[in-house]
């Protein structure tokens, strides 16, 4: 691992992993007056780009866009997005040699082609904007050396940062300064003032590296945040079609259950979760996590050192190369899935419902969160970060899956998240066939209170000891504590 990072040209080294400070909120007291009279301009219009140009907006900022001639040209969905908007928008060689900061939020694979196209456009002095730095650590991209170069990441799908921010609050964000490039020596001042722009700064802050951000986000959205949602969906649906549920009621209790679940993952951590099921749902789901836990491991350990090594990022390139030929096949198997094609059904279910009636999904969200955070924070990464990369924004994901199923939550993440999504699917799905041999209705479906368990107060005393004083809960209960201003998603 040491070696692959001693190795990079811009000598991004493996000690970045740790870099990760909670910020205070005195510490954005200057609001966005850093970038006030100065021109954002934001390469592309796609979901993220939308989102942030519209936040940035929203708090007083210029904003315009860059595209390409020919998406300018053919009205495409880019052009559409930022003129039915009511955005200013040019071409690169129009606009960007205009802009003191150019906020590049181009899909990951196009970011070498992109960055090699606008740094020469861009004038003398200017910034460059990331909100994920992957050709920075994984393309080992230098930029020139009077231009600043910051991240701001905001971590959540782009709906979340939008409807975050109209709701008064934002999403937890990373921001970092890339040290070979910080000129003048206010880099973290402007990415600060970017980052009250969009209303992270509501939602806790954390002061990072670039390769602390790329690695802990890879983890994150391959595993718990879209990949265990993926696997658990089409699991817990399937058991409940084999043994007999009815099929639409099965398709409402995965599509809207992981958003209710993981509200109270959100608002309490995993303490709060658990605590939503009975005395005895509480103890099999907690058996149950650990089982999992213990099956996953040697996957989601393997998923790390890949990142880690360079190992998936090499892997996604090739089959960028080979014009994405795995992912899409990935993506059209999801699409015929069973879960993905059973509408949901009409009846209702209470909110305490999807709790008493989805003992797996509970155990499936605790044991995938922990399970990401500690085998994240055994990686070096810092506990803060990988909470955000695992609890927090669990339930931005869950949301997307309410919406419209699979193809929502794949269609909004990032490339890199969607290849690494089905990636960690295919080969987890295998490990929990054995597993999922032994679970039955009262575990998905139907209530696990109808079986009169008794519980045995003792043992029940040491589980809630062990979900309360899990480091995921005493570093989730800090950083929720900075998040005043949170608002309730599912009413």
């Amino acid at each position: 691992m040491s070696n692959y990072f001693n190795s990079l040209p811009h000598r991004l080294k493996v000690q970045e992993l740790g870099k990760c400070d909670f910020m205070q909120s005195s510490e954005f007291a200057d609001g966005v007056s850093k970038l006030n009279g100065k021109k954002i301009v934001i390469i592309g219009c796609g979901a993220q780009g939308l989102a942030q140009g519209q936040n940035l907006r929203d708090s007083g900022l210029h904003v315009a866009y860059a595209l390409r001639q020919e998406a300018i040209d053919n009205k495409r969905a880019s052009f559409v997005n930022a003129t039915e908007n009511g955005f200013e928008v040019g071409t690169f060689e129009e606009i960007i040699p205009t802009a003191d900061l150019v906020s590049n939020l181009a899909p990951d694979k196009q970011h070498t082609p992109v960055i090699n196209k606008i740094v020469p456009l861009m004038k003398h002095g200017a910034c460059l904007s990331y909100s994920h730095g992957f050709n920075i650590v994984e393309e080992g991209t230098q930029i020139r050396k009077d231009l600043t170069v910051i991240m701001i990441a905001p971590k959540s799908p782009a709906s979340e940062v939008r409807a975050e921010y109209l709701r008064g609050f934002g999403v937890p964000t990373l921001i970092a300064v890339h040290s070979d490039n910080d000129p003048n020596g206010d880099g973290l001042e402007i990415a600060k003032a970017y980052c009250v722009g969009t209303g992270g700064h509501k939602a806790g802050v954390l002061l990072s590296s670039f390769v602390a951000e790329v690695k802990s986000d890879l983890m994150g959205e391959q595993t718990i945040l879209c990949g265990l949602l993926q696997t658990g969906s089409i699991l817990s649906f399937n058991k409940m079609i084999e043994k007999g549920i009815d099929a639409s009621y099965a398709s409402k209790l995965v599509q809207y259950g992981w958003e209710v679940i993981t509200e109270a993952l959100k608002i309490g951590g995993i303490t709060n979760m658990m605590d939503r099921l009975s005395n005895p749902a509480k103890v099999e789901a907690f058996k149950l996590a650990d089982e999992l836990k213990t099956i996953m491991t040697p996957l989601f350990k393997k998923h790390m050192d890949d990142i880690l090594s360079g190992e998936f990022s090499k892997t996604m390139m090739e089959d960028w190369a080979n014009g994405d030929k795995n992912l899409l096949t990935w993506r059209e198997a999801t699409g015929e899935t069973h879960f993905e094609k059973t509408a949901a059904g009409t009846m209702e279910i209470s909110e305490q419902e999807y709790f008493d009636n989805a003992t797996l999904m509970v155990a499936f969200v605790k044991s995938g969160v922990e399970l990401a955070y500690e085998t994240m924070t055994s990686a070096g990464i810092k506990n803060e970060s990988a909470y955000y990369e695992s609890l927090h924004e669990a339930p931005l994901i869950a949301n997307t899956i309410a919406r419209k199923k699979l193809f929502e939550m794949n269609r909004v993440i990032s490339d890199t998240a969607e290849y690494g999504c089905y990636l960690f699917d295919h080969a987890c799905k295998p490990l929990l066939a054995d597993f999922m041999k032994k679970v039955d209705t009262n575990l998905i479906g139907k209530s696990y209170n109808t079986n009169n368990a008794v519980t045995d107060n003792f043992e029940l005393v040491k589980i809630n000891a062990a979900i309360r004083n899990h480091s995921i809960e005493i570093c989730g209960a800090e950083l929720r504590n900075a998040m005043t201003a949170m608002k309730k998603i599912v009413e």
